[in-house]
C-alpha cells in the first residue's frame, strides 16, 4: 500500500522466538488460528473504515498527513461471482485525491491474498465511500486487469505479508514495488519500496494509517 505528493503518485499499494515458553505459545495461538473464510472476512473488516496518519506526522514532520477512506462495494450485477470481498480505497492529501484503487480479498491455501487493481476512469468512482451503501457499485469493466498481489497472513492480532523479493512491476518500464503490509483493528502500517529498472530504491516511506476517533466501522 505507500514525502512529496509526486512521489505518492507513483506508488501502487512482513519472527523469531528463542524460548520454549515462547514456542509454546506459538503452538497453542496457532491451533487457535480462525478457519480462512473467517480470516477473510476478519481482515476486510479491519480494513475498511475512515482512518490517517495525524499521528505519525507528529512524530514525523516530513511526512505527508493523508486521508484513507475504505468501504466495502459490490460489483455490478453481471460481473458478480461471489469469490472475493471487494474495498474501494481512496487516498488523498489537502482534500485532493491521489490513490485510487480496487481491492479484493479472499482466501488462498495458507492466508488471505489482498489483489489491487487501478480503475481505467477514476472519475467515474471518486467519492465512492460518501455514497449510499446501496450505490457503491463497480462496473469490472472499469477495473484495470493487471493486478499486484499480497498474501497476509493471521498472528493474534493482526494480519501480515510481503510480497519482496518479486513485487509488482510499476508503470514505468523495469521497475518494480514492493509491499509489506500490517492490517489491525485499529489501522494499517503499509510500506511500499520502489525500485528503479537497475535495481536502485527510489523511494520507501513506512505510513502509518490510524482509525479516525468516532468514525465507525462498517458492518
Amino acid at each position: 500500500m505507500i514525502k512529496t505528493v509526486k512521489k505518492f503518485q507513483v506508488c501502487t499499494l512482513p519472527f523469531l522466538l528463542g524460548s520454549t515458553f515462547a514456542l509454546t505459545q506459538v503452538s497453542r495461538a496457532n491451533s487457535n488460528t480462525p478457519p480462512l473464510p473467517i480470516q477473510v472476512k476478519q481482515v476486510t473488516r479491519w480494513f475498511v473504515g475512515e482512518f490517517d496518519n495525524t499521528q505519525q506526522v507528529a512524530d514525523e514532520p516530513d511526512v505527508s498527513l493523508i486521508k484513507m477512506s475504505n468501504c466495502t462495494v459490490k460489483l455490478a450485477k453481471q460481473d458478480e461471482t461471489g469469490q472475493s470481498l471487494n474495498v474501494y480505497l481512496q487516498q488523498e492529501t489537502n482534500g485532493v485525491p491521489f490513490r485510487v484503487r480496487f481491492y479484493s480479498f479472499s482466501k488462498s491455501e495458507t492466508g488471505v491474498k489482498v489483489s489491487i487493481r487501478r480503475f481505467i476512469n477514476e472519475e467515474t468512482v471518486l467519492g465512492m465511500c460518501t455514497r449510499p451503501k446501496s450505490a457503491r457499485v463497480v462496473n469490472i469493466a472499469n477495473v484495470a486487469t493487471q493486478t499486484c498481489e499480497v498474501e497476509v497472513n493471521w498472528q493474534p492480532g493482526l494480519y501480515s505479508g510481503s510480497n519482496e523479493p518479486e513485487g509488482c512491476p510499476t508503470r514505468t518500464s523495469g521497475g518494480k514495488v514492493v509491499s509489506e503490509v500490517t492490517i489491525r483493528a485499529r489501522g494499517t502500517d503499509s510500506l511500499d519500496q520502489i525500485f528503479d529498472g537497475q535495481g536502485n530504491k527510489t523511494f520507501g516511506t513506512e505510513i502509518k494509517f490510524r482509525r479516525i476517533p468516532f468514525m465507525s466501522q462498517e458492518d
